[in-house]
């Protein structure tokens, strides 16, 4: 299912209600164990689940608003933390699959094959490189 990737579906990050801070006392696991509430480190991503960032030097969050309202992404990278909020959970994920492809392609972490093209949009990119990963799902289906 393609994810939607509206303009309008992305906002300031100050939409959110709480963002992750930069931390450059430790590394990324240390500044995800401290993630304000609403916040959860997401280390694997697409139907395999694989690699998402680079941990401990690099790591991913997610906000879900409890009001299902706003959606965040933040990116820890040796310190410095990048924020977006997006109006939906698509929209984030959509952003989350765009970031796992350029981290897969320059750190080489990721699927072995396939990945198309660094700057490939998210409606492109194959759905088994897409979406939160899922072991339940895996299980489900066997």
């Amino acid at each position: 299912m393609p994810h939607s990737t509206s303009s309008d579906d992305e906002f300031p990050a100050s939409a959110l209600p709480t963002r992750p801070e930069e931390d450059h006392t430790g590394d990324g696991y240390d500044w995800a164990r401290e993630l304000p509430m609403g916040w959860k480190a997401v280390y694997s991503w697409g139907t395999e689940g694989w690699e998402l960032g680079e941990p401990p030097y690099q790591v991913v969050a997610h906000f879900d608003d409890i009001l299902d309202v706003t959606y965040g992404l933040a990116r820890y990278v040796e310190g410095d933390v990048f924020v977006t909020a997006h109006g939906s959970r698509e929209a984030r994920d959509a952003a989350t699959d765009e970031l796992a492809l350029g981290v897969w392609l320059w750190a080489g972490n990721g699927p072995r094959k396939g990945l198309p093209a660094e700057g490939t949009p998210a409606a492109r990119i194959p759905d088994r490189f897409r979406g939160p990963y899922r072991p339940e799902a895996l299980h489900a289906a066997q």
